[in-house]
C-alpha cells in the first residue's frame, strides 16, 4: 500500500474512529481532490509551516500536520532574509562548537583490567591521533572541510533544518590518516512525505526504511551523477559485513513517532518576517525623508497647496524650463515648471527641495524616521524571539550591560543551553564517528585495544567526553583564583583548568614549563617569601568581594 493510500485510509477511517472526525473528513476530501503535495503545501486548517493558524491557538480541534520539507524551505529563507534568524544560528554555532569540540578519552581502567597510568597513556595517544585526523581535510570525502569544520556545519544544519544526514566512507588509500571519511547529504535528497501528525503517531513514506522496532535500517537517497543526471540510491544504515555505520541521522524529536526533524525556528518564522518588514520599512522611510533637504513652511496668510496637484498650473517656481529646439514656451506652461518628476534611482539624500508652496519661511525638512520607539520596540521583540530559543537577549544582540553579575548570569544561562546542544551533537554525530575512527585504527594495528570484540569492553575503550572552548571569561583574575581554589580542595585537576581555559593539554603545558620557567631570571612572580595577593579585579572591594551595582 502506498503512502498516499495509507494516509487516505487513516484519515478517512481511523481518524474519525479516534475522535478526530473533522480531520478525517477534511483531509480525506483534500486527498480525493488533489495530490499529496497539493494538500501539504496548500495548508488548510491543519497544516503547519511556520505561519500562524487563522482560527487562533485557543480553538478546539487544532491538530497540526508538520510538513518537514515546507518548514525546512521556509526556515532556510528566514535565515537568508532575517538578520535576527541568522544571528540565532550563528550564536549557537559559535558557542557550541566554536573552533572545534575535541575528544577526551576516559577508558574504564577497572573494567578493562589495566592500571590508571596505562589508561591515561592510552588516552593521550588516542587523543593525539584523533586530533591529527580531525584537523585534516582528509577527514571528509570531498576534502573541503576538516572534522572540526564539519562540527560547525552539523550544528548549523541542526538549528536551521532540524536534522542532518552524514554518510561514512571507508577508503583503503595509503595516503589517508585513517580509512574513515565523512560527507553530508542534504535532507532534501532523502525523498518522501516527511510529515509529523501531532494528533496520532504515524510514519508514512519519509524516505527512510525501518524495522519492526522503528530502527532506521536504510535510506533512499537521490544522488547526482557526474553528467548531472539524478538517480535513486539505497544506502543501508550499517555495513552488514563489519557492522560499521554507513549513515547517521541527527535530529531531536519533539513527538512520539516523529521520524524526521523540523526546524527549531518553525514557531517564529512569521515573527522573523514581520520584524524584518518593520525594520526595512523604517529604514526605507528614513532614506526617503533624507532625500528632502528643505521645505517652504506655510503660514496663516499663505496656506500650503499640494505641490503635486494640478501640474502645469498654480504657483510657478523660479526655475525656467529648458526649451528644446522647435518647442514653444506655451507648450511648457509659459516656460516655467512647478513640478519635475525625479527618478528615485538617481535620487540622492539631501538632493530635493520643496519650494512650490505659496509663502512662508524656508526650513529644514523634519525627519521622523525611525520613530522614537523604534529601538525599544525592536529590542523587546528580539528579546521575545530570543527567549523562545533559550537564548538571553544579550547573547543574541551582543549587547551587555556594565553590571558584571548580570552579564555573567546571561553567559552562564546560555552556556547551560550550549552544553545540552553539545551533548545532543555528541550522541548523534561525534561519538559514532569516533567509534568508527577508532575501529579503523585498531584494524590497522596502530592502536591496541584488547577485548574489542566484546561489546562491554568495546564500550569501556570508547568511553569519552567532548570538550570545546570554555565559556567566555569576563574577569580572568577572578576565574584564575576560583580555579586554584577548586584545585586545592580536589574539585578539579590542573588538566581541567588548562582545558577549560584554552583547550590545551595540562600535561603538555607542565612539560614545557619545566624547561621554559628556569630560563626566566628571576621568575617574575617570585617574592621574598611572602605570597602577594594579585591586584583586585574590576568590581571588587579590598576583601575580594564583588561590588554589585
Amino acid at each position: 500500500m502506498t503512502a498516499l493510500a495509507k494516509l487516505r485510509e487513516w484519515f478517512g477511517g481511523t481518524a474519525r474512529a479516534a475522535g478526530y472526525p473533522a480531520i478525517g473528513r477534511a483531509v480525506a476530501t483534500r486527498f480525493s481532490a488533489g495530490s499529496y503535495y497539493d494538500f501539504a503545501r496548500g495548508g488548510g486548517g491543519y497544516y503547519h509551516d511556520g505561519s500562524k493558524w487563522a482560527h487562533g491557538l485557543g480553538s478546539t480541534g487544532r491538530a497540526p500536520i508538520l510538513n518537514h520539507a515546507a518548514i525546512r524551505a521556509n526556515a532556510r529563507s528566514a535565515v537568508h532574509d532575517s538578520p535576527t534568524a541568522r544571528a540565532i544560528i550563528d550564536r549557537y554555532e559559535q558557542t557550541v562548537v566554536d573552533t572545534g569540540v575535541r575528544v577526551e578519552c576516559t577508558p574504564d581502567a577497572d573494567l578493562l583490567g589495566i592500571t590508571q597510568e596505562r589508561a591515561a597513556e592510552w588516552a593521550r595517544d588516542v587523543e593525539t591521533r584523533f586530533h591529527l585526523w580531525a584537523s585534516s581535510q582528509l577527514a571528509t570525502a570531498s576534502q573541503d572541510m576538516t572534522f572540526y569544520q564539519a562540527q560547525r556545519f552539523s550544528m548549523r544544519a541542526r538549528k536551521r533544518d532540524g536534522e542532518y544526514f552524514v554518510r561514512l566512507y571507508y577508503d583503503s588509500r595509503r595516503d589517508l590518516l585513517n580509512p574513515l571519511r565523512i560527507g553530508f547529504i542534504d535532507p532534501n535528497q532523502i525523498r518522501g512525505d516527511a510529515l509529523t501528525f501531532t494528533s496520532w503517531p504515524q510514519t508514512c513514506g519519509d524516505g527512510i526504511e525501518r524495522d519492526g522496532r522503528g530502527r532506521e535500517i536504510a535510506y533512499n537517497v537521490t544522488v547526482t551523477n557526474p553528467d548531472g543526471t539524478a538517480k535513486p540510491e539505497r544506502i543501508t544504515a550499517a555495513s552488514p559485513r563489519t557492522g560499521l555505520p554507513l549513515m547517521l541521522h541527527g535530529f531531536a524529536p519533539e513527538y512520539a513517532g516523529q521520524s524526521r526533524g523540523f526546524s527549531p525556528l518553525a514557531h517564529a518564522i512569521h515573527e522573523f518576517e514581520l520584524l524584518t518588514d518593520f525594520t526595512e520599512a523604517q529604514i526605507k522611510k528614513a532614506i526617503l525623508q533624507s532625500s528632502i533637504s528643505m521645505v517652504a513652511e506655510p503660514n496663516d496668510d499663505g496656506p500650503a497647496l499640494n505641490p503635486f496637484s494640478d501640474m502645469g498650473s498654480g504657483p510657478s517656481s523660479a526655475f525656467e524650463a529648458p526649451v528644446e529646439p522647435g518647442v514653444t514656451t506655451d507648450a511648457l506652461s509659459g516656460g516655467q515648471l512647478n513640478y519635475s518628476e525625479i527618478n528615485d534611482v538617481n535620487m540622492r539624500p539631501g538632493g530635493v527641495g520643496v519650494f512650490n508652496l505659496e509663502s512662508g519661511k524656508l526650513v529644514p525638512f523634519g525627519n521622523t524616521a525611525p520613530s522614537e520607539s523604534f529601538g525599544t520596540f525592536v529590542d523587546a521583540f528580539v528579546g521575545h524571539l530570543a527567549a523562545s530559543v533559550n537564548m538571553p537577549p544579550e547573547i543574541l544582540s551582543l549587547k551587555f550591560s556594565s553590571n558584571y553579575s548580570a552579564s555573567r548570569a546571561a553567559l552562564i544561562l546560555f552556556w547551560r543551553t550550549a552544553c545540552v546542544e553539545r551533548d545532543e551533537e555528541a550522541s548523534d554525530f561525534y561519538n559514532p564517528v569516533f567509534r568508527a575512527w577508532l575501529a579503523g585504527e585498531i584494524g590497522s594495528g596502530r592502536i591496541s585495544a584488547p577485548g574489542w570484540s566484546d561489546p562491554r569492553l568495546r564500550a569501556a575503550w570508547c568511553s569519552c567526553s567532548w570538550n570545546g572552548p570554555p565559556m567566555p571569561n569576563i574577569d580572568p583574575a577572578k576565574t584564575a583564583r576560583a580555579d586554584m581554589a577548586y584545585v586545592q580542595i580536589g574539585a578539579q585537576t590542573l588538566d581541567n583548568v588548562a582545558r577549560n581555559f584554552n583547550g590545551s593539554s595540562g600535561a603538555a603545558n607542565r612539560a614545557k614549563n619545566t624547561i621554559q620557567i628556569p630560563q626566566l631570571t628571576p621568575v617574575p612572580w617570585a617574592g621574598s617569601g611572602s605570597s602577594e595577593r594579585s591586584p583586585k579585579g574590576e568590581g571588587e572591594n579590598s576583601a575580594g568581594e564583588v561590588e554589585e551595582e
